[in-house]
């Protein structure tokens, strides 16, 4: 007979992560005020450059604010596992944006062109990607206990005990 292990969320409180969304959010931030151009995203369509500004604006907005909302319902199977979704959802469409920008630059510079630029563009969308999947593999994980009757506490790892 094999023992069940306890469903566990990875911790929303994790310091790269909240940086990496951070990061995320300042980007089309400094878009937003007119800092930083994309001028990739501006030479294949800038119909295309403010609408990614805007989108990554509001979903990496949306991804960070998930994120920290979690400390909040913490216990709560239910939940956690709509903010979690709601992260989830907004972190794609981050993900998407920044493969988009990856792309602009590669296409109108070429690949290995600004080395620095692309490996950091590449990364929070490679890096964003992986948190989709984290999520999904989570919430499946989650489902499966429910509909085995396995969950009776819910909570975040890494998450301090209460003494």
């Amino acid at each position: 007979m094999t023992e069940s292990k306890p469903v566990r969320w990875s911790s929303p409180a994790n310091a790269w992560a909240t940086g990496a969304q951070l990061i995320a959010f300042l980007i089309p931030m400094l878009s937003v005020l007119e800092i930083y151009q994309p001028v990739a995203l501006e030479a294949v369509s800038i119909p295309l450059a403010d609408a990614w500004q805007w989108l990554l604006f509001v979903t990496a907005g949306i991804s960070l604010a998930a994120s920290l909302a979690m400390q909040f319902v913490l216990g709560s199977g239910n939940r956690m596992s709509a903010v979690v979704r709601l992260e989830g959802v907004a972190t794609a469409i981050v993900s998407m944006c920044f493969a988009a920008l990856w792309a602009a630059l590669v296409r109108e510079y070429g690949f290995g062109a600004n080395p620095l630029t692309q490996l950091l563009v590449g990364g929070l969308g490679l890096a964003a990607a992986g948190r989709v999947g984290q999520i999904r593999w989570e919430l499946r994980k989650y489902r499966r206990a429910l509909r085995a009757g396995q969950t009776a506490h819910v909570e975040a790892i890494a998450q301090p005990k209460e003494t």
